[in-house]
């Protein structure tokens, strides 16, 4: 740290203690401190919300080496000598990223997205410094102004901190799965949304639930045919599902699985955050059928 000190000590968030700032000023974290904060032991298993994270830096367009820089430090040994290790000086923006990014089922991961979500957006408001007075009555004039700017400020901030807070695990999958880049099956998403409806909103969501919603959304096909759960033409067109056979071994039987692409379960999740918010239950009225096969 002979570049940087790190700053925030006797503060409360684990966060700050860890944020370190380079002799410009500019502030960053430490891949391999933040790394346990989040509840990651194994730095091979973090790197896979950093790699998600740079990808979706890459598709908005963000400068990935200025925001994930590079860097190694020597690690001394207990027993003696030294190696060299692998890490990155994140941004606020990229440390965000990390931890939308990060495993859902970790309660620190969920202290992650929420501080840095409330600190993401806190600088975009932060005000901009304004010119030296030139004269002892603009001086007051402007001492009086920006007394009443902070006041106005500080209370606007309390508000949005209270709301980033509240807001920002529930929207942490959806925007997570914008930088997915694998398909998973949809026992396997279904299972993170019970997993998340648990965490987030204290509700159980059942799969009956789950998979009604993706049949009604027109991804999956609805219950009363023979190639129920399969993809949807619609959803193969769109690129948000696709049909994989495979054989089981053991029978020979060729069974169809169904897996969700990213793009599927980009949208998808979007989809659900929305409903459960506006409606705390995934379970469609009984009005609306499961959804219209195509």
């Amino acid at each position: 740290m002979s570049l940087a000190n790190v700053t925030g000590r006797e503060s409360a968030s684990p966060f700050d203690r860890i944020r370190q700032t380079r002799p410009d000023g500019t502030e960053f974290w430490s891949a391999r401190d933040l790394a346990p904060v989040m509840g990651y032991s194994a730095w091979r298993n973090f790197l896979v919300p950093i790699e998600r994270a740079m990808k979706a830096a890459e598709n908005q367009g963000h400068d990935v080496s200025s925001h994930f820089a590079g860097s190694r430090k020597v690690v001394v040994r207990p027993q003696g000598g030294g190696s060299e290790q692998e890490d990155f000086e994140l941004s606020r923006f990229a440390a965000y990223l990390v931890a939308m990014n990060g495993d859902p089922n970790k309660p620190e991961v969920a202290a992650a997205q929420a501080y840095f979500a409330i600190q993401t957006r806190v600088a975009e408001i932060a005000p901009a410094p304004f010119a030296l007075p030139q004269s002892m009555s603009e001086a007051l004039r402007m001492a009086a102004d920006e007394y009443d700017r902070a006041e106005l400020e500080a209370s606007r901030r309390r508000q949005l901190e209270a709301k980033v807070e509240h807001d920002a695990p529930m929207v942490a999958k959806a925007e997570a799965h914008s930088a997915s880049t694998t398909s998973i099956n949809r026992q396997d998403f279904a299972r993170e949304v019970q997993t998340w409806g648990k965490k987030i909103h204290g509700i159980w969501i059942r799969q009956r639930h789950i998979m009604d919603f993706l049949a009604h959304k027109g991804v999956t096909v609805r219950g009363d045919r023979s190639d129920a759960g399969q993809a949807t033409a619609k959803a193969i067109r769109q690129g948000w599902a696709e049909n994989s056979k495979y054989t089981d071994e053991a029978t020979g039987r060729t069974f169809v699985t169904t897996r969700l692409l990213p793009k599927g379960q980009d949208v998808a999740w979007k989809w659900i955050t929305a409903y459960v918010e506006a409606n705390g239950t995934l379970e469609l009225p009984r009005d609306i059928n499961s959804g219209d096969a195509a």
